[in-house]
């Protein structure tokens, strides 16, 4: 937190040599709205947005990062850039289906699955498992004439949040 016109002050006595400013306490809702604060015009300060991606340039940007990245995951199991699953980015096998497996990451899920699919003779062509403190994301590619039923083992185990066949 920061006075700002104590800061103007300093600044312009000399007791502070410079500044970067990105929050303020009043700050405008949209691009062309007035904004004023004691430290424009300051040869010393440096003013920068406290909302960067409020550009339109910026919120295209985003508009189009998101779009690849739902893209991405809907199409091909890639989580790079997610915040609540872990990153996973791997190419796609030829001759297999993609499983997505989304669990609650406790020990043992994954001995589960491999459990489950052994059983009942279903091959792991690839397997990868990433985890964050709270979910565990496994991505399964298996032979395509057994992938329904690998689906609907996945679904009973344990601690699962979605199963999602791919391709």
């Amino acid at each position: 937190m920061v006075d700002l016109k104590a800061l103007s002050e300093a600044l312009k006595e000399g007791a502070i040599a410079g500044a970067g400013i990105d929050v303020y306490p009043w700050e405008p809702e949209k691009n062309g709205d007035h904004f004023e604060t004691p430290l424009q015009g300051l040869p010393n300060v440096i003013l920068t947005p406290h909302i960067g991606g409020s550009t339109e340039e910026a919120q295209q940007n985003i508009g189009e990062d998101v779009s690849i990245k739902l893209f991405q995951y809907l199409e091909r199991g890639i989580t790079n850039g997610s915040h609540t699953v872990p990153a996973i980015g791997l190419p796609p096998v030829d001759g297999a289906h993609r499983i997505l497996h989304v669990h609650r990451n406790v020990p043992g899920v994954l001995s589960a699955i491999n459990t489950a699919l052994s059983k009942n003779n279903i091959n792991i062509v690839g397997q990868y498992l990433k985890t964050n403190e709270e979910i565990g994301y496994v991505v399964l590619d298996v032979d395509k004439k057994l992938s329904k039923r690998a689906v609907e083992l996945l679904k009973e185990v344990k601690e699962t949040i979605k199963v999602r066949m791919l391709y």
